[in-house]
């Protein structure tokens, strides 16, 4: 065999060169992609645990409904007239026994503002709990909340994170308590499903203009014999899907003035 020539070894040794600085460049751009990954990343969790404190700032400032018997209608009236002088929106007050779910509910003009901006107002990645704009009026048949599926790092559920808790069946026995505490009212509703749906679902229907339409309505949702009243309770699956959601409903149980339920809000205590 011919030995290679200078200018072939030299060729040679070029294109070495070359695959090895490719080599070199493409190490430096993943290293340098990761470390932006990493960045971005640090970012949305530092991000998202500020909101996260800063909702709970937030909740933490506003008035406090005394959880014992002694509410009274005069002190109820204080306490709307206070969370409204800070969110004219304001609607009442949800709460579900035995669990951290207890918040100001409120109601826009529409679905869209209470997604990002915090009951006192603030831009938020969280909100906060709101109503269907369109459940207005008395003698309401259906009430939808709406509020987001939050959590911090620790594991705390916040807003409706806890709401997948309610998909298992003992869970669900052992909290199906829901109050809310609505200017001189106290409606509670006794929860009868959960479960991981879409947005097609019936659980989101608010027409009953045509005849029978109710009637329907509670039979697709599996609602209790005599129900009158069914409210919704409704966030994003965990999956992160665009369409799925968790819905979590009850049944109208009773609707009393304060100054007739003073002992039955002990289980606040």
């Amino acid at each position: 065999m011919k030995k290679k020539t200078i200018k072939a070894r030299n060729r040679e040794k070029r294109l070495l060169f070359a695959r090895r600085r490719r080599r070199t460049l493409l190490l430096i751009c993943l290293a340098v992609f990761t470390s932006l990954c990493g960045a971005v990343f640090t970012f949305r969790v530092i991000r998202h645990e500020s909101q996260i404190r800063a909702s709970r700032q937030e909740l933490a400032a506003l008035p406090v409904l005394p959880r014992t018997p002694d509410l009274v209608w005069s002190t109820l009236d204080f306490y709307d007239r206070e969370m409204r002088a800070v969110n004219p929106d304001y609607v009442g007050l949800l709460r579900i026994e035995g669990t951290s779910i207890s918040y100001p509910v409120v109601r826009g003009a529409d679905n869209v503002k209470y997604l990002t901006t915090s009951f006192g107002g603030d831009d938020n990645a969280f909100g906060g709990l709101f109503m269907d704009y369109r459940c207005v009026g008395e003698n309401i048949p259906h009430i939808i909340i709406y509020g987001h599926h939050a959590g911090d790092m620790y594991g705390n559920r916040h807003f409706f994170g806890g709401l997948d808790l309610f998909l298992d069946d003992d869970y669900r026995a052992e909290h199906s308590a829901v109050i809310i505490i609505e200017n001189d009212y106290i409606f509670e509703y006794e929860i009868f499903s959960a479960r991981v749906t879409d947005i097609y679902d019936p659980a989101y229907w608010l027409n009953f203009d045509e005849p029978g339409s109710f009637d329907a309505f509670l039979d697709r949702n599996s609602a209790p014999e005599g129900t009158s009243q069914i409210l919704t309770l409704s966030t994003c699956h965990e999956t992160g899907e665009d369409d799925r959601r968790i819905v979590v409903q009850g049944a109208l149980r009773s609707a009393n003035p304060v100054t007739e339920t003073q002992m039955m809000i002990s289980m606040y205590r």
